[in-house]
């Protein structure tokens, strides 16, 4: 049974490995932003969002190794992991809605419905089944939305995707042999 001294100590190294990786997702939707100018960049950007998923695993390990002695078990590595994803999405969360909210000016829209208008884009939408007119609709939706509104969305989508993530991350670092010094 864990204690609260474990239970503090689990919440504050992944408040570090949290804002490391909220660092670098703040990082890689700079990159995503960039790359509607600079296409090399949104390639950077997805390297970034991966890089830091495999950091968050590496971290949890050496959490495990150096602080635990090499124990952790499934609860505590998926816990750890949870917390871990839950503070670098309000890290994220954040840094979106100053984005949006001071800086964007409607830029990533613009970018979008420029996107709508090539005839790639345009046969990828047939394909998919979707009219001219939904894609203006979806548009046009997402251009009414807040600041606030598109960093809550993103907030929550990064919570269940943190979710779904911690289940293999704690099964592939949970381990009950002590390490040997």
């Amino acid at each position: 049974m864990a204690t609260r001294e474990d239970y503090e100590q689990l919440k504050a190294f992944a408040r570090i490995d949290g804002a490391i990786t909220g660092g670098l997702w703040i990082l890689s939707f700079a990159l995503f932003v960039a790359g509607f100018q600079q296409p090399m960049l949104s390639t950077l950007s997805v390297l970034t969002g991966i890089f830091s998923l495999v950091l968050a695993s590496i971290r949890l390990r050496r959490f495990r190794d150096n602080i635990l002695d090499g124990v952790i078990s499934f609860r505590r590595a998926f816990g750890y992991s949870i917390f871990t994803y839950l503070y670098a999405s309000l890290l994220l969360a954040a840094a979106q809605y100053i984005y949006f909210q001071f800086m964007d000016h409607g830029f990533v829209i613009s970018q979008y419905m420029a996107m709508g208008n090539l005839p790639e884009f345009k046969q990828l939408l047939q394909l998919y089944g979707i009219t001219a007119e939904e894609m203006k609709l979806a548009m046009d939706t997402l251009a009414q939305l807040r600041a606030i509104d598109i960093a809550l969305q993103f907030f929550t989508m990064n919570i269940f995707m943190g979710l779904a993530l911690s289940l293999p991350v704690a099964s592939i670092n949970k381990s009950s042999n002590k390490r040997i010094k």
